[in-house]
C-alpha cells in the first residue's frame, strides 16, 4: 500500500483552516467467559462507536454532520456528531490554535 501524505485532507469538503484530524473507531468487547471457558477469557462483540478531534486555526463551527477525507485518495469518515470540548491553546512562537472533539452518534461511513 502507497503512502498518503498528511497534508491533503479535508473537513466537509473544504480546508475551513484545519491543520489536522483523527478519528478512533471503537468496538466493545464484552466478557462472555463462564464456567465452560477452561481458565481462558471469552468475549463476543459489542456496541460500536468513534470519536475524534479537529485541530484548526480558526474556530470551527461544525455541523451536526461531518465528512473527513484525504482528498489523496485515502480514507473518507462520515456521520452524525456531537460536539462535546472545544480547546484553545496559544504560544509565544506560534498562532493561536484550536481543538474541536467530538463523539459519532450513529452508524459512521468509512470508504
Amino acid at each position: 500500500m502507497a503512502a498518503i501524505a498528511g497534508y491533503t485532507g479535508t473537513v466537509d469538503g473544504a480546508c475551513n483552516e484545519v491543520k489536522s484530524w483523527e478519528v478512533t473507531l471503537t468496538l466493545d468487547a464484552l466478557d462472555s467467559t463462564d464456567f465452560c471457558s477452561l481458565g481462558w477469557r471469552e468475549f463476543v462483540e459489542g456496541l460500536q462507536g468513534g470519536s475524534g478531534t479537529i485541530v484548526s486555526t480558526e474556530r470551527y463551527v461544525g455541523s451536526s454532520s461531518i465528512t473527513l477525507a484525504n482528498s489523496a485518495g485515502g480514507v473518507s469518515i462520515s456521520g452524525n456528531v456531537i460536539w462535546t470540548e472545544e480547546t484553545f491553546a496559544n504560544s509565544v512562537d506560534g498562532i493561536m490554535e484550536y481543538t474541536h472533539s467530538f463523539v459519532f452518534t450513529g452508524a459512521v461511513t468509512v470508504s
